[in-house]
């Protein structure tokens, strides 16, 4: 065999590893669904942010329009400025450019494009590192690629990035290009010390700056590892003397860096830190400027690494229960550990139960680096895993708690991985059949759970996060998987959940009336997935005239009024009166039965309720959530009172409540749980 003739062996285990990554990725980010241009919310908000700075740099400038950052808005000499960096928003504007139609939904297409580069670099890493342990010369069996394919698969869908899909909104694409670009500058690492050519440093000068205006922290540490390549070249250590060279890598390493600290300067006017103090957030919630207060004014420390290590790396940070999804995160937000004051916390998995054979397999590559350190090929491996190891200083010293953060540990994974799969190849090459098997069975096994487990908890997170039809779609899917387990999670009451449960808890609230979930969190604790519509029957007399009469209060904080109001024509028109201007819907022409029915349908995806008529179609919305002290979201209840029905009928309008349809995920459990029960 040829060294030439096993391209066919890299290929085909590479196609069968990208299918899984593919596959699993994709599916996670259209949640299982045809969605293309999908947000992680209904209303899309933290999925528009990059579009509002791609247009701020249409515009010529760096701020973004007020309130149009919400919470994570930051508040400087009167303009709002987004923190995150603008490597994702310069990728929007060529589309940008040309249309407005695309404005809010381009993040599963960046995230989808993230994940392209993230897998082409880790696929070339994989067989750069391959070659340079084994020789190009020595070519690839077919046992070697079945190996080296499985440990692909598991670098391509066994991380948090499965996971991060699940929700394509700002805070996850950051880490799909943060660990794409990190990955990528790992490999043109190596590639600039074996061969430093103008195209190979260019390249990587390129991924750097590309990391430094993504995410700043993993973009210092990949700078700081580009400046040591350059000074490697520059002290005539080299396997080439080229002083030039080494100049040439430390000038451009430098202007990287200087371009991530001058962009951070002009909007907050620091090298790298941001000003929380000056976040909208920081106003609203009081935990926040309390947390500030403790630690100095900022969030970011030494004082929060044990409470990091435990919470990203503790052995039981995973749920299992024996119902679909199966595989959770821990029932509780992960909490400080020691004297630790953290700012926000989530229901937190950790590297160590989701990702495990990743991180052994990383940890297993450390001893062999150590003792190849002073092979001159090899010795090119140690600048690329330090520096991946450097990305995570910043997750592992920041007060502030969710899973997605694990993506600052996934480079450093997959680098490590990869290091430790070209051994194992090398390694089974001469073994028996049986070992070679029980390797690639263990490896296989270890890549679906990780996988599995990140579809699994993805897709729940992401129900979680959406309520109304695509919680619902979640309830359904739970029954349909796991038939009768549900009866065990419900609970009844007349009113609304108040009290913290398990999470998974079903509650029903009155007869259908609502349809609650508990998701374990401190915010956002019950997700509700359906609430059922309110309808009044409103009946003229047939020799109607002009009036404007309020027929309903809607019992929302604040109030609103529903007037209908006719005219001396025959026709007719709803109203929803508030403190502001009032909504008015179009008027119709009230025929026999002479009959207009007024419904106020809920919205939970958009936390807000329609009111409409039939006839008459569209009325307004009124807001059907609210915040509480501790910004927790609440569901607000629509109570609707009828007017005075006597002065009503004085007037000609007959009016009477009815309930709406039931919603049918609540009446599927409800009757579920009543059958047990009987």
């Amino acid at each position: 065999m040829t060294a030439r003739s096993d391209r066919l062996p890299r290929i085909v285990s590479s196609a069968a590893a990208l299918l899984v990554g593919v596959v699993a990725q994709v599916g996670a980010l259209l949640n299982w669904s045809t969605s293309l241009d999908r947000t992680a919310n209904p209303l899309g908000y933290a999925s528009n942010f990059f579009d509002f700075q791609a247009r701020a740099f249409m515009d010529g400038h760096l701020w973004v329009p007020t309130g149009s950052l919400g919470i994570e808005a930051f508040q400087v000499d009167g303009r709002e400025y987004m923190y995150f960096g603008p490597f994702p928003a310069l990728l929007r504007i060529p589309v940008l450019w040309t249309t407005s139609e695309f404005d809010g939904r381009l993040t599963v297409a960046s995230m989808l494009l993230a994940y392209v580069v993230f897998a082409t670099m880790t696929t070339r890493l994989l067989w750069l590192v391959r070659d340079l342990v084994r020789g190009r010369d020595e070519a690839v069996t077919t046992r070697e690629a079945a190996v080296l394919g499985v440990v692909l698969a598991l670098c391509l869908g066994g991380t948090s990035l499965t996971f991060n899909a699940s929700l394509p909104w700002v805070y996850h694409e950051v880490y799909a290009w943060a660990v794409a670009l990190a990955v990528g500058c790992a490999y043109w690492m190596v590639r600039v010390q074996l061969d430093p050519t103008r195209w190979t440093i260019g390249w990587l000068l390129a991924l750097d700056l590309a990391l430094v205006l993504t995410r700043t922290p993993g973009g210092f540490a990949v700078c700081l590892g580009t400046l040591a390549i350059g000074a490697w070249w520059l002290s005539g250590r080299g396997r080439r003397s080229a002083r030039r060279v080494g100049a040439a890598i430390v000038a451009g390493g430098v202007a990287c860096l200087a371009a991530g600290i001058a962009l951070n300067m002009a909007k907050f006017g620091h090298p790298f830190l941001f000003p929380l103090q000056d976040q909208v957030w920081t106003e609203l919630n009081d935990h926040r400027r309390e947390a500030l207060a403790v630690n100095g004014g900022t969030i970011t420390g030494t004082q929060f690494f044990l409470t990091a290590l435990v919470t990203y790396f503790r052995l039981d940070g995973i749920r299992f229960v024996d119902y679909f999804p199966w595989v959770t995160f821990p029932a509780e937000p992960a909490r400080a550990v020691g004297s630790a004051f953290i700012d926000q916390s989530y229901r937190t998995g950790s590297v160590t139960a989701f990702m495990p054979l990743l991180l052994v397999m990383a940890l297993c590559s450390i001893p062999w680096l150590l003792r190849t350190s002073a092979r001159p090929r090899t010795s090119a491996l140690w600048i690329p895993v330090v520096s991946m190891v450097l990305v995570t200083a910043a997750v592992m010293n920041y007060g502030y708690f969710a899973y997605r953060y694990t993506g600052d540990i996934v480079p450093a994974l997959v680098v490590g991985t990869i290091v430790t799969g070209v051994l194992l190849a090398r390694a089974l090459q001469r073994a028996p059949a049986w070992a070679a098997t029980a390797s690639v069975t263990v490896l296989a096994l270890g890549a679906a759970y990780s996988t599995g487990a990140h579809l699994l908890v993805g897709f729940q997170t992401a129900a979680f996060t959406s309520p109304g039809p695509v919680l619902a779609r979640y309830l359904a899917t739970q029954e349909r998987i796991s038939p009768g387990a549900q009866v065990r999670l419900t609970t009844l009451s007349d009113d609304p959940p108040a009290a913290r449960a398990t999470p998974d808890t079903i509650h029903v609230e009155g007869d259908c009336d609502a349809l609650y979930v508990e998701t374990g969190e401190d915010a956002d604790r019950w997700q509700m997935a359906e609430r059922r519509s309110v309808v009044v029957a409103a009946r003229l007399e047939p020799d109607f005239t002009a009036s404007n009469s309020i027929i309903v209060t809607i019992g929302t904080d604040p109030r609103r009024w529903v007037r209908l109001q006719t005219n001396n024509d025959g026709q007719a028109r709803v109203i929803l009166q508030h403190e502001e201007d009032p909504w008015y819907g179009p008027w119709f022409d009230v025929l026999p039965p002479y009959e207009v029915r007024i419904g106020v349908r809920d919205l939970p995806e958009w936390g807000y309720a329609e009111v409409g008529s039939t006839p008459g179609g569209f009325v307004g919305f009124t807001r059907s959530f609210s915040w509480d002290e501790d910004w927790v979201r609440e569901p607000i209840p629509i109570e609707v009172t009828l007017a005075d029905t006597a002065q009503l009928a004085e007037r000609g309008i007959h009016v009477e409540r009815e309930d709406g349809v039931t919603p049918p995920t609540c009446r599927r459990i409800l009757d579920d749980y009543s059958a047990h029960e009987q």
